[in-house]
């Protein structure tokens, strides 16, 4: 994972806000695996983390790089319509 798991996973567990052993019940996870995943010794995959994002009531969607539109692309252009 190229993300700061560590940092992230704590992130949205505090944003529930749930303590260790809540969060890991929420995940159907043991607590051990939500301290390794906050320690850096392992890493969620991703519908780990996907769900995580779905627990804390965030749209997973934001995993996802945002793609800026080049000039001249926009919302017209992909619906055909000519400027």
């Amino acid at each position: 994972m190229t993300l700061d798991s560590k940092h992230l996973v704590q992130q949205l567990r505090l944003s529930g806000p749930y303590s260790v052993v809540q969060f890991a019940k929420k995940l159907g996870v043991s607590k051990q695996t939500v301290y390794n995943w906050e320690s850096g010794k392992t890493a969620p995959d991703l519908p780990q983390l996907i769900r995580m994002y779905v627990v804390c009531g965030l749209n997973p969607r934001s995993l996802l790089p945002q793609k800026k539109p080049q000039e001249g692309e926009g919302v017209s252009k992909d619906l055909g319509i000519s400027e």
